[in-house]
């Protein structure tokens, strides 16, 4: 066998060996949530737990729709994370095309201080938000979100849209604009269609924001009936004592919309590439 044939083997042995254990590092933690949800309660607390149970059982989940108020929990999660998800991106399209297309004083300050805007924390905003929000009559309401999330992701989403909006010739909407199109219709037409991966990319990472945000609806939503997802999980926690059947059995059923949302958008990326190459 040649040199240079050994080499390159080694080398491919070297990648795979490193993509392995990193793929391990990640995914031994996920399977250890869904072990531990379908592990019975005598046998979570032994002191040399095994990687796989002796008996599986799924009275956690069944605990879980029956006794607990967690799916109400998801529910508001969903109904707060795809609205303020819709409202964040519909904002932060047309935002990050008037910074980045259009002509007005002070366009360059406001497209560089998006960023430091997105990394102001935002345990320095909750008092004042949650004054505002009280002021708006809004409080213990779980719709007090749909103000107060896109607050912190509308930034980021502008910040993301607007590399991908540079990107895209001009001579597209001027040629546009030459058969009759506007300025909104050429990015209704012609933006948006070939900008539809970075959409899909950034309505991911604005859902996933929303879904995981855990300070704003703690301090905003105080009753269960409008608590969100994050907020259920916590209840399964007294003090230094956790229920951890309920605990990993809600973390997963919490992964999933995301989960799914990421394989929704993998193949969202493809078909609005092809899309946005023919239009």
């Amino acid at each position: 066998m040649k040199p240079a044939t050994v080499k390159k083997i080694r080398k491919q042995t070297l990648i795979y060996a490193i993509v392995l254990i990193f793929t391990v590092w990640t995914l031994f933690p996920v399977y250890w949530m869904v072990k531990s949800s379908f592990t019975p309660n005598d046998l979570m607390y032994t002191p040399k737990p095994s990687l796989v149970p002796e008996t599986w059982t799924a009275s956690h989940y069944k605990d879980l729709f029956q006794k607990t108020k967690f799916m109400n929990f998801v529910k508001n999660s969903v109904y707060v994370a795809s609205l303020v998800t819709v409202i964040s991106v519909s904002i932060s399209i047309l935002g990050s095309y008037s910074m980045t297309r259009l002509r007005y004083r002070g366009r360059v300050f406001f497209s560089q201080s998006i960023i430091y805007t997105y990394l102001l924390p935002t345990a320095v905003l909750f008092i004042p938000m949650y004054v505002a929000v009280s002021k708006l009559g809004l409080s213990d309401n779980k719709n007090a979100l749909l103000i107060v999330y896109p607050t912190i992701i509308v930034p980021y989403c502008c910040y993301m849209l607007i590399s991908y909006f540079k990107a895209i010739p001009k001579e597209l909407e001027e040629a546009a604009m030459i058969d009759g199109c506007t300025s909104l219709q050429a990015l209704f037409k012609i933006i948006i269609p070939i900008a539809a991966p970075g959409i899909a990319v950034v309505s991911t990472f604005a859902f996933t924001l929303a879904w995981n945000e855990y300070l704003y609806a703690l301090v905003l939503t105080t009753s269960p009936g409008q608590q969100t997802v994050n907020i259920g999980i916590s209840g399964f926690k007294f003090s230094d004592q956790a229920v951890w059947g309920l605990l990993m059995g809600s973390s997963v059923i919490a992964s999933l919309p995301a989960i799914f949302l990421y394989f929704l958008a993998q193949r969202f990326l493809k078909s609005g590439l092809a899309a946005g190459g023919v239009k």
